[in-house]
């Protein structure tokens, strides 16, 4: 027998796509979105992927207490923005000059890849300017939705497909939807993978670009507590656990 109440409290918490993963004091919250290979929750209730262990052991090699907040990613910028707790961090996200003067850039976690899948047997894209009449896979609200409507221009806006999770793009490119998908090189294979799909089905180009990825918040958040966030990931980049982190994700990365 069905219980209604259950199946309703459920409903409206994943309605509200803003769900924490612990109830503890904590000294600062990270929001951010649910990305295979880059920010992964996992069942067992740990995180996993490049961003998430760079993060955590930085964080936990100088007691800095944190939680995790899982949301939309345009959610998650918002509710950094509104910062109304006053210790609201975001991660990973990307500095582009759209982006500079809204947040404190705290720390730079690592760089990360970005290309163009296709599905197999149709062209390899190799560039930007091979994107032209071309329907263009991107999630919303990211640094891959920007790049590829600045590059394509407003006159051409209906060219750039958004989708709010950049997991849909694997089946699209499937179905034809779109031509391309533009990604990361680690989350775009993570999410071929997640969903079950053979990664021989898809073609993929040379790299685009180098995102530069970081931790950040606003300026309402306290200074002494960014500057504290600031050495923990100062710190953790020169040690061996950090160059072990990147090797396993990056395997070619020098």
């Amino acid at each position: 027998m069905l219980n209604y109440k259950k199946i309703s409290t459920l409903i409206v918490l994943f309605g509200s796509c803003y769900i924490t993963t612990k109830i503890k004091a904590q000294d600062i919250k990270i929001l951010t979105e649910n990305v295979p290979g880059e920010v992964e929750k996992s069942s067992n209730g740990k995180v996993t992927g490049i961003f998430a262990e760079i993060v955590t052991q930085a964080l936990e090699s100088q007691n800095i207490k944190y939680e995790f907040i899982w949301t939309r990613w345009k959610l998650a910028q918002q509710k950094v923005q509104e910062n109304a707790d006053k210790k609201s961090f975001i991660l990973p996200i990307t500095r582009i000059p759209e982006r500079e003067k809204n947040y404190i850039w705290v720390a730079k976690i690592c760089d990360i890849e970005t290309f163009f899948i296709t599905k197999k047997g149709n062209k390899k894209i190799n560039s930007l300017k091979e994107i032209n009449d071309k329907k263009i896979g991107v999630q919303v609200g990211t640094s891959y939705e920007q790049k590829i409507l600045n590059q394509k221009g407003k006159a051409f806006k209906d060219e750039v497909s958004s989708v709010p999770y950049d997991q849909l793009n694997v089946k699209r490119l499937l179905l034809g939807e779109i031509f391309a998908w533009y990604t990361s090189s680690i989350s775009g294979k993570a999410n071929i993978v997640a969903e079950k799909i053979d990664l021989s089905q898809f073609e993929y180009g040379n790299k685009i670009d180098v995102e530069e990825n970081y931790i950040s918040t606003t300026s309402k958040t306290d200074p002494k507590l960014i500057e504290r966030v600031a050495k923990a990931f100062e710190q953790f980049r020169k040690t061996n656990k950090y160059s072990e982190i990147i090797k396993k994700y990056v395997p070619n990365k020098n």
